[in-house]
C-alpha cells in the first residue's frame, strides 16, 4: 500500500545516512528482515540484499525517491520526412542499480521506482537501446527509440525486412466518400481482395487498412500484406479489391495495380434507399 511504501522509502533514508555517518544501523530494533515484510514479496530478497549492502556501506545514499513515469515510442521515418510516434508495446526499462524493471502497457506507458541520479536502460526488440538519468521531474517523461541500423541490415541481407520497414515504401490511400461527397467513417467500411481457388471459385479474404489521419483514412500498405504477394513472396502486379461501407449500397468491387509508390483512389457509395 502507498502508507507501506511510504515507510519503506523513509526507513531505507535512515539506513543510508546512518551507514554514510558510521553509525549502527539499527533502527528502533527494525532489521532487514522486518523491512522485507512491509515490501511485496516479489521483492523481498532484493530488499534483504540491499538492507545487507547498506550495513556494509556498498552503496551510496539515495536519498530522492520517485516513481519515474513515461511512455516509450517509436521512431521510425515515415515516407513525408515525420516520425511514426507509435506507442510499443512490451518495451523493457531497467534501473541499472536496482535491477529492478518494467514493462510497457498496451498503451506504451509505464512505471519504475527509482532513485534521482539511477540510470535507466530502455530497450525494444529492432530498435537502439536507450539510457537516461533519472531526474526530479519525471512523471510524464517520453522515449523516443530509433530503429536499430545493425538489426535492419541483417535483416536486408537474409532477404527479410521488418513490417515498419516495408510498409513505408508502397502504399495505396482510399477517399471514400458518399453521394454528397461526405467521406465515410472508416469503421463502416470492409475491404477484401478477391480470389480464385484451386476449385475456380471465387472467394475473399479481408484486407487490412490503416487510419493515418482526416486526410488518409484508409490506406493499404501493397508490401506488407501477404495477401497481396504471389507465392514467391512477390508483390502482385495488380488485385482486384472488394469494398463495402455498412448502411450503403451493393458492395464495389475494382482491379487495382501495384502502386510505384504510393495512389490514392476515389470511391463513391450511395445510400440505401429506405
Amino acid at each position: 500500500c502507498p502508507k507501506c511504501e511510504a515507510e519503506v522509502r523513509y526507513l531505507e533514508q535512515q539506513l543510508r545516512a546512518r551507514s554514510l555517518a558510521g553509525k549502527a544501523v539499527a533502527l528502533a530494533g527494525i532489521s532487514a528482515a522486518s523491512l522485507a515484510m512491509l515490501m511485496p514479496i516479489g521483492t523481498e530478497a532484493k530488499t534483504q540484499q540491499e538492507c545487507q549492502a547498506f550495513m556494509k556501506g556498498n552503496i551510496p545514499a539515495m536519498t530522492d525517491t520517485i516513481t519515474v513515469k513515461g511512455i516509450v515510442l517509436s521512431g521510425d521515418t515515415l515516407p513525408d520526412g515525420g516520425i511514426s510516434k507509435e506507442p510499443l508495446i512490451g518495451a523493457t526499462i531497467s534501473n541499472k542499480r536496482t535491477a529492478l524493471g518494467a514493462i510497457t502497457n498496451l498503451d506504451g506507458h509505464f512505471g519504475l521506482p527509482a532513485c534521482v541520479g539511477d540510470t535507466l536502460k530502455v530497450e525494444y526488440v529492432g530498435y537502439e537501446p536507450q539510457t537516461i538519468v533519472v531526474t526530479e521531474d519525471m512523471i510524464n517523461v517520453e522515449i523516443t527509440l530509433a530503429p536499430s541500423q545493425a538489426l535492419l541490415g541483417e535483416m536486408f541481407l537474409a532477404g527479410i525486412m521488418p513490417y515498419a520497414t516495408l510498409r513505408e515504401k508502397h502504399y495505396l490511400d482510399f477517399n471514400i466518400i458518399d453521394e454528397k461527397g461526405n467521406p465515410i467513417n472508416p469503421e463502416y467500411l470492409d475491404i477484401s481482395i478477391v480470389k480464385i481457388d484451386e476449385d475456380c471459385e471465387e472467394y475473399s479474404d479481408y484486407l487490412y487498412h490503416e487510419f493515418i489521419d482526416e486526410q488518409h483514412p484508409c490506406r493499404i500498405y501493397w508490401d506488407a500484406s501477404s495477401d497481396l504477394q504471389d507465392e514467391d513472396g512477390n508483390p502482385l502486379k495488380e488485385a482486384t479489391l472488394r469494398i463495402e461501407a455498412d448502411g450503403y449500397d451493393d458492395p464495389i468491387i475494382i482491379k487495382v495495380k501495384y502502386p510505384k509508390r504510393n495512389a490514392k483512389k476515389t470511391i463513391k457509395f450511395k445510400h440505401k434507399k429506405k
